[in-house]
C-alpha cells in the first residue's frame, strides 16, 4: 500500500496531486484524491441530516457528495490560492442543497401552506392575546394536529433549505471566484468578515428563545424533538420558533446581499 501511495503521489499536497492529474490525466490519481477527501462528503451528510432526512437517505447524500468531489478535482484551480478543502466543502454542500431542492416537488403547495399557517397563527395570537396551542391551530385550520405537525416540519425544512442555499451561493460566488488580476483576494476576506458580522447581527436580533433554538440546532446538533424536550414545549412549537428565526435571518442576509 505504501508503495502504491508513493506511486500516485499521496505524500504530496492536494494542489500538487491535482496538478499531476492535470498533467497526466491519470484517473487513478483523481480517484485517490477523492478517496482522501471522502470524509468531506460524510461530514456534510451528517451536518445536514436535519434538513435532508425527509428527502433522501444519508447514503444517497454521501453519494452526491462523492460525485461533487470528483467535479471539484476537475474544476479546482490551484492558482486561485483557495485551499482545496475549503473549496470542496463549500461545493459539496452546494451540490447537496441542489440535489435536495430537486427532490422537493411541493414548493408551490408549501408556500400556500406556510401563508395559511402563518395567517392562522397571527389571527389567533391577536384574538387570544397569547401563543395558540397546536389544538387551537388545528381546529382553526380544520385539520388534525398530526397534519399540522407535518406542515410545521415541511415549512421548517423548506426554510432551512432556502436559507442554506442563499448562504452557500453567497460564499461560493464571493469566496471561490477570486480574480487575481484586480487583487480582490483581500476584498473577499473582508466580504466573509462582513457576512459573519451580518449573520451575528441577525442572530442578536432574534428573541431569546429563537436564539436558543438556533444554538441548539446548529451548534449542539440537537434534533427538533430533542430541543422540544429541553424547552419543555411541543415539537410543533419548536418547528414554529425555528422557522420564524430562519425567516428573520434569511431576510437579513437577503437585504445585505441586495445592499
Amino acid at each position: 500500500m505504501a508503495t502504491r501511495a508513493r506511486a500516485v503521489g499521496l505524500d504530496k499536497s492536494p494542489t500538487e496531486l491535482i496538478k499531476k492529474y492535470r498533467d497526466t490525466g491519470d484517473i487513478e490519481i483523481r480517484n485517490e484524491i477523492v478517496m482522501r477527501y471522502s470524509y468531506i462528503a460524510k461530514t456534510v451528510a451528517t451536518q445536514m441530516r436535519g434538513i435532508t432526512s425527509g428527502y433522501a437517505d444519508v447514503e444517497d447524500i454521501v453519494n452526491q457528495g462523492i460525485i461533487a468531489l470528483i467535479d471539484c478535482v476537475e474544476r479546482f484551480e490551484p492558482e486561485k490560492e483557495v485551499k482545496f478543502e475549503t473549496y470542496a466543502f463549500l461545493r459539496v454542500r452546494g451540490a447537496v442543497i441542489d440535489f435536495i431542492r430537486k427532490q422537493d416537488w411541493r414548493p408551490r403547495r408549501l408556500k400556500k401552506t406556510a401563508r395559511e399557517v402563518s395567517a392562522a397563527y397571527d389571527e389567533l395570537s391577536n384574538v387570544l392575546m397569547r401563543e395558540p396551542s397546536s389544538k387551537e391551530m388545528s381546529e382553526y385550520l380544520n385539520i388534525s394536529e398530526e397534519e399540522l405537525h407535518r406542515h410545521y416540519m415541511e415549512i421548517s425544512r423548506s426554510n432551512v433549505l432556502s436559507f442554506e442555499a442563499l448562504l452557500e451561493n453567497a460564499l461560493q460566488t464571493e469566496i471561490l471566484s477570486p480574480d487575481e488580476e484586480d487583487g480582490s483576494l483581500p476584498e473577499q476576506t473582508l466580504f466573509r468578515q462582513e457576512l459573519e458580522k451580518e449573520l451575528a447581527k441577525a442572530i442578536d436580533s432574534l428573541s431569546e428563545r429563537e436564539r436558543l433554538v438556533i444554538s441548539l440546532y446548529y451548534y449542539e446538533n440537537l434534533k427538533l424533538a430533542e430541543i422540544s424536550t429541553v424547552l419543555g414545549v411541543s415539537e410543533s412549537r419548536v418547528c414554529q420558533i425555528h422557522s420564524k428565526a430562519i425567516e428573520k435571518m434569511k431576510k437579513t442576509l437577503e437585504d445585505y446581499m441586495k445592499g
